[in-house]
């Protein structure tokens, strides 16, 4: 299936779903419409078993069964939904279920109820989603039912769809009721219907609100509706409604009106006539409305606008109203302390006039845009103080438009913002400070990461060389591997120190691609398979996910937060287990991941701590535990980062669990890059190989590695030597350390390229310790091969030669191929 007809079939599968939700059916009481109907097709076809069955996600449920105690089954073993991949009017029909490929296992042919035969007819709804199925069963083999009969099945089954639209129908008129019920709450708009035959009086709910009456409280007549209007103008109702009946037209009244509490509200009556074909008048029906507190509002409406001149006329914000050609008709006396002007010299010159001249053209051009309709707009500008000094405003207009909606004038309120501006000016100058601070700490930790990484690289690689040595004694043996074992946790401490620091600059970026998940967590999980083992903690994946399902995700990032969780799990487990255990909900598309382990627990009142930077639970000199603390909040920045949140349930003496969940949108199987398998070490011999660092141990180290496999090495201390040295010898790979005193290694790559000579095309590796995605995109892009990290990898180091080395023949290296290096040639 292609990826556009695997999203097709969601998306249809979507549709019904929400169709069948639609109709509300699901869970609900058994109804006698719809066990009718199930009896008959059981007595038509003779068929101990009939079912009305609807299909959702996960289950077939039935809204009535005959001949089953069950209410529903797992959907992967209904019949029922064979039958919904059906066309609408279709039916589907197996004779004997023992003989059918489809059904053969299906635990309900093999165990009860025993099914051997099914006739179901689809269900179909009005926008041709199918539901279900009616369908009747039989433990018993039986031949096809003839065309007749399954006819009449269908038929059957379009009036189970009948007595769902019915039923749907109802709900949806209830809803409306009660929607039509809560607007009259809302608006305080009552409706009401007086028919002349009987004189009968029906009101709405909000209608006995109006009046003060309780529903129920007795009959409604014309003459109990007339009581609640004094005398004058219940005669003037009467008449209007005797005038209506007369000529057909509606009328119109407001009068005060007496509640049956004795409170008089203003009420508004808007009538008119239901006639019947001959146009005689049958009825009067209308709207009653309580307008007291509309009156009310009007009231205190009037007030406000005297009080909104005085307002205006004190407040210290400048308010004016200026018509739409740039004339004043009205500004208040705050300007003359903001400008210097009384009002009454404004009398009679434009807007513009008393804007500094540099922004004049501004304020004409918002003006010309609140003239062609623009509602609002806010602006900030010069305006010119009377003794000719600037002034910094800040002005809202809004526009006023006249009855018929043409725009006639502005409303402005102006504000004096020359301190607001001083403020911004020093908050842009320490905005820049804190950027200058922010590239010096980028700066910093660039230098700090080299300044660590280095001699990490020494201390690793040259005791990792002596543990491979024969002649070591026991106890030699041991203070190496202790050295070996030190070196490589301060690496992680570096290395979580300066990815929490990157983080923190939001100097992380996160980089989708198409993973197959179930490797990568099959992945993660082996590595820790030897220090599981080791103290007989097992190591578990569980889930409910597909081997082959691909989900855009960044691998590396996910990597990192499940090494951080598991590895936490197996640190703190000393006896039971770590279970990996994954949940893909494909409906929203978000990846649900656990890590769960039968360790001490975290006590509740300190799990508030775990995610907090340089935080743990235990943080005493005497704990059980090393780290930095900040691996969680590493995990936490980095589920962030994705979209996801992150949390943690844990109980004190039984376990815990840690969970995250991120957007994970399925991607193109096809595009999912497999994992390149592990390779013997390739034998390098005779590829020359230059070495450039300033640290005498590196450059000893990557000889020994180099060398050891036959390359032969030549070593240089610094930039300038390297590209000295590389005019005057050809090699065929360059190792260049990035940071070397004289010229960097960027600045020898491009006079190496830029000058011609025997290695103006050699592959040129960065050999450095600020090995990140962002910072290895850049080394690419500057004309650099590849990128190997320190502390070095032994197998990384010289893979990564052996690639670029073939690389600079045009062949690739591999165990089974022969390969000539330049220097042989």
């Amino acid at each position: 299936m292609t990826t556009a007809t695997a999203r097709a079939a969601r998306l249809k599968e979507q549709s019904r779903l929400q169709t069948l939700a639609d109709y509300g059916v699901l869970d609900t009481a058994p109804e006698e419409a719809f066990d009718r109907l199930t009896r008959l097709a059981a007595d038509l076809f003779d068929a101990p078993i009939a079912l009305v069955s609807l299909i959702d996600a996960r289950r077939q449920w039935f809204k009535s069964r005959h001949g089953l105690e069950v209410r529903a089954t797992p959907r992967k073993f209904a019949f029922c939904n064979h039958t919904i991949q059906l066309a609408a009017g279709e039916t589907l029909v197996v004779e004997d279920a023992n003989r059918d490929p489809r059904f053969q296992e299906n635990p309900f042919v093999t165990g009860p109820p025993g099914v051997r035969f099914y006739a179901g007819a689809v269900l179909t709804a009005a926008d041709g989603s199918n539901l279900g199925s009616l369908c009747v069963i039989d433990t018993k083999a039986r031949p096809a039912p003839s065309a007749e009969d399954l006819r009449r099945l269908s038929l059957l089954a379009e009036m189970v769809v009948g007595e769902l639209e019915l039923r749907h129908a109802r709900r949806l008129g209830d809803e409306k009721q009660r929607m039509l019920e809560l607007a009259e709450r809302m608006s305080g708009v009552g409706h009401w219907r007086y028919r002349l035959a009987d004189g009968q009086v029906l009101w709405s709910e909000e209608m006995f609100r109006i009046h003060g009456l309780a529903r129920g409280s007795g009959r409604i007549t014309s003459a109990k509706v007339m009581s609640f209007f004094t005398p004058e103008d219940r005669a003037t109702v009467e008449a209007l409604m005797a005038e209506a009946i007369r000529t057909g037209q509606g009328y119109n009244f407001e009068f005060p009106l007496r509640r049956s509490d004795g409170e008089v509200r203003d009420v508004v009556c808007r009538a008119d006539c239901i006639l019947d074909g001959q146009g005689k008048v049958t009825a009067l029906f209308g709207v009653f409305q309580d307008v007291s507190e509309q009156r009310r509002t009007f009231q205190r409406v009037a007030r406000g606008k005297a009080r909104y001149k005085l307002l205006a006329d004190n407040v210290a914000d400048v308010i004016t109203r200026i018509r739409l050609d740039g004339g004043g008709s009205y500004i208040s006396p705050a300007i003359e302390p903001m400008l210097g002007y009384r009002p009454a010299e404004m009398v009679g010159r434009s807007a513009d006039s008393f804007v500094y001249e540099p922004d004049r053209p501004l304020i004409q051009a918002v003006l010309a845009e609140m003239a062609g309709g623009v509602e609002k707009r806010t602006v900030q500008l010069r305006a010119a103080h009377k003794v000719g000094h600037p002034v910094w405003i800040e002005t809202h207009l809004k526009l006023i438009r006249n009855a018929a909606g043409t725009p006639e004038e502005v409303v402005a309120v102006i504000r004096d913002i020359s301190r607001r501006k001083v403020m911004e000016g020093e908050l842009q100058a320490a905005r820049a400070e804190a950027e200058a601070a922010a590239a010096v700490k980028a700066e910093f930790l660039a230098n700090m990461s080299h300044e660590l990484r280095t001699p990490l690289t020494s201390i690793i690689g040259f005791t990792g060389l002596a543990a491979e040595q024969p002649d070591l004694t026991p106890l030699t043996r041991n203070y190496v591997e202790r050295v070996g074992d030190a070196s490589r946790a301060l690496l992680a401490t570096v290395n979580d120190i300066l990815d929490f620091s990157k983080l923190e600059a939001g100097q992380v970026t996160i980089e989708p691609e198409p993973v197959v998940l179930s490797q990568l967590a099959r992945a993660t999980l082996d590595l820790f398979t030897p220090q599981a083992g080791s103290r007989d903690l097992t190591l578990t994946l569980d889930g409910d996910i597909a081997n082959d399902l691909v989900l855009a995700i960044d691998p590396d990032r996910m990597r990192q937060i499940l090494l951080n969780l598991v590895g936490n799990a197996v640190k703190f487990t000393a006896r039971g287990g770590v279970t990996l255990r994954i949940h893909y909900d494909d409906l929203c598309a978000m990846l649900h991941m656990e890590v769960i382990d039968t360790g001490e627990g975290v006590p509740a009142a300190k799990q508030q701590r775990l995610f907090k930077r340089f935080s743990q639970v235990d943080g005493s000199l005497t704990r059980g535990h090393g780290g930095t603390g900040l691996g969680l909040a590493i995990c936490k920045g980095l589920v962030e980062a994705m979209g996801g949140e992150i949390g943690v349930e844990s109980e004190v003496g039984v376990g815990s669990r840690f969970w995250f969940r991120i957007p994970a949108p399925r991607a193109d199987p096809e595009a999912a890059v497999a994992e390149e398998p592990t390779l013997a070490r390739p034998a390098l011999n005779g590829v020359r190989v230059l070495v450039a660092d300033d640290h005498p141990a590196n450059r000893e180290l990557a000889r020994l590695f180099l060398a050891g496999i036959g390359a032969e090495v030549v070593e240089v201390a610094d930039g300038l030597a390297a590209a000295k040295m590389a005019m005057r010898l050809p090699f065929d790979v360059i190792l260049m350390d990035v940071r070397m005193p004289k010229l960097d290694g960027a600045g020898a790559l491009r006079r190496i390229r830029a000058t011609p000579g025997p290695n103006a095309g050699t592959p040129v590796l960065a050999f450095t310790a600020d090995a990140s995605r962002e910072q290895v995109a850049q080394f690419i892009a500057v004309g650099f091969h590849s990128v190997v990290s320190k502390p070095v990898d032994v197998t990384a180091l010289i893979a990564a030669v052996a690639r670029a080395a073939a690389a600079s023949v045009g062949d690739q290296l591999s165990e089974d191929v022969a390969w000539t290096p330049r220097s042989a040639m």
